[in-house]
């Protein structure tokens, strides 16, 4: 995965369906990165905060927009 990850101001403008993707692909990027950790081969630790940080991101947007459409019905 890239550096820079979206803000949430850009995860909003993205459809749901490309945001579970990149929530799926997060999430297999923090198991491999913990294999490593595991294995002695990863040295940049530092990631996995950044890793539950986009997770988490992705989960707020995507709860707001829920709750957003359980409103308007």
């Amino acid at each position: 995965m890239a550096d820079k990850w979206p803000t949430a101001k850009e995860l909003r403008a993205m459809p749901e369906p490309d945001m579970r993707t990149q929530l799926e692909q997060l999430r297999r990027e923090i198991w491999q990165a913990r294999q490593k950790t595991a294995e002695g081969a990863q040295t940049h630790t530092h990631r996995f905060s950044a890793f539950r940080r986009q997770i988490a991101r992705i989960h707020t947007v995507l709860n707001q927009q829920r709750r957003q459409t359980a409103v308007k019905t």
